[in-house]
């Protein structure tokens, strides 16, 4: 996939549904799911639906800058925290993006390895298994997007969409998984929206990367709805798998007790593959949107050599990660990047009104600001976060990501009215 200022628009809005699609497939995402147990199995799905429509909105939102702009998603910062203030925001995303890869290389790995046991040897080593599939995911981010190689990118991700039928199927079916009742549990509103956070955080992870994807598209249009409808859908769907296993059987790591179960009834095959194109199609866009954001922070590294490190990298830190820390990592990931995100989209959306006039993101015209440096929307990100944390410890009502996105956004429309617009040039 080219690394470049437009990079081509070749991505249809089809395209782009199922590149999302692929990467809601996911099993950190089925894992994810088995968080809301406690909410039961009305609730869970209520929850996992309102954290899907509002995060998938933003996440979408988001992309908009790239597709009409054709600016990578770090570059997008640069609107309200300078040039040189988007470095932070891109070396934090590197680190998320690292993170995530790690995560859900340590996760196939031990699902891998739980649905190999039966064959035994290489197939039932967890470190084989991670390494595969880093492997992969390195191979994938070189080849996947070039014209010629983009049907087999579709092929792939058309074989992962029937491979998840098939893995619904038996999640559905009431001689492998029937909830107990009762379907409608109490559930205290407080408690209720601190798991919506567990929920808006999975679309909100993929919103620093979105625009290095959607500059690729040939229509704002499609590439808002293509996204949105890929990746809500198809998340919202595995989260569900995730609970309905959770409650039935009390697991806490349900895509592992649902692939080992393939194996055992003689879906091994299909059980394998599914873990490996599940977490290539959901890690790749890690390890190239990491390249992106490095080169927001220096243009002459080469994307090559950062996929080639950070992909390393991940394989790594999936070998020595303990999955425990993975419900802390979606809350910190909201901290960071929910009040961000909503500085931007109040900026390009409201401020703006999605005119960029005078404004450059290759050559940095028209964002300088104060030493490149845009003072006012840095110290707006950091109350925003520190309200984030508040919300979540205090148990506030409305949770972390709903009151940070409004006070950050409304503090920032409140502040920009009593002054001239951003310069535009």
């Amino acid at each position: 996939m080219t690394i470049g200022r437009q990079g081509g628009r070749h991505m249809s809005s089809v395209a782009v549904g199922l590149m999302w699609a692929g990467i809601a497939i996911s099993m950190a995402e089925v894992w994810a799911g088995s968080l809301l147990g406690e909410a039961g199995l009305f609730w869970g799905v209520v929850i996992i639906l309102a954290g899907h429509l509002l995060g998938g909105v933003v996440l979408s939102a988001a992309g908009c800058i790239g597709t009409r702009y054709g600016a990578m998603a770090m570059q997008c910062t640069r609107l309200v925290l300078g040039n040189r203030g988007s470095v932070l925001p891109s070396l934090l995303n590197v680190v998320q993006l690292v993170g995530w890869a790690a995560y859900m290389l340590a996760l196939s790995g031990d699902i891998g390895a739980a649905v190999g046991a039966n064959t035994g040897g290489l197939l039932a080593s967890r470190v084989f298994w991670i390494v595969l599939i880093g492997a992969g995911t390195l191979a994938w981010c070189f080849l996947v997007g070039t014209r010629r190689l983009q049907w087999i990118h579709t092929l792939v991700l058309l074989a992962l969409l029937a491979l998840t039928f098939l893995l619904s199927w038996i999640v559905l079916s009431p001689h492998h998984y029937r909830p107990p009742g009762p379907w409608l549990k109490p559930l205290p509103l407080a408690r209720g929206m601190l798991l919506l956070d567990l929920v808006i955080a999975m679309p909100i992870s993929w919103v620093p990367l979105i625009a290095d994807y959607s500059r690729l598209a040939r229509s704002e249009r499609g590439a808002f709805w293509g996204s949105f409808i890929g990746y809500s859908v198809f998340s919202s769907w595995m989260y569900i798998i995730g609970l309905v296993i959770c409650l039935a059987t009390g697991s806490d790591d349900p895509a592992t007790n649902v692939l080992a179960l393939m194996g055992s009834i003689g879906l091994a095959v299909p059980a394998m593959a599914l873990v490996f194109a599940s977490t290539v199609t959901s890690d790749f866009p890690d390890i190239y949107s990491a390249a992106c954001s490095l080169l927001n922070v220096d243009r002459r590294l080469k994307p090559q050599v950062t996929m080639g490190v950070t992909g390393l990298l991940a394989i790594v830190l999936a070998m020595l990660l303990e999955r425990r820390t993975y419900e802390s990592f979606l809350i910190l990931i909201g901290t960071v990047f929910v009040p961000l995100f909503a500085l931007v989209i109040a900026d390009y959306f409201v401020v703006r009104r999605q005119r960029l006039e005078g404004v450059d993101f290759e050559a940095g015209t028209g964002l300088v600001y104060t030493r490149g440096f845009r003072i006012s929307g840095l110290l707006l990100w950091g109350f925003g976060s520190a309200v984030f944390q508040w919300a979540q410890r205090s148990q506030f009502v409305l949770g972390g990501s709903i009151t940070s996105f409004a006070v950050t956004a409304l503090l920032y429309l409140a502040l920009t009215a009593w002054r001239r617009p951003p310069p535009s040039a």
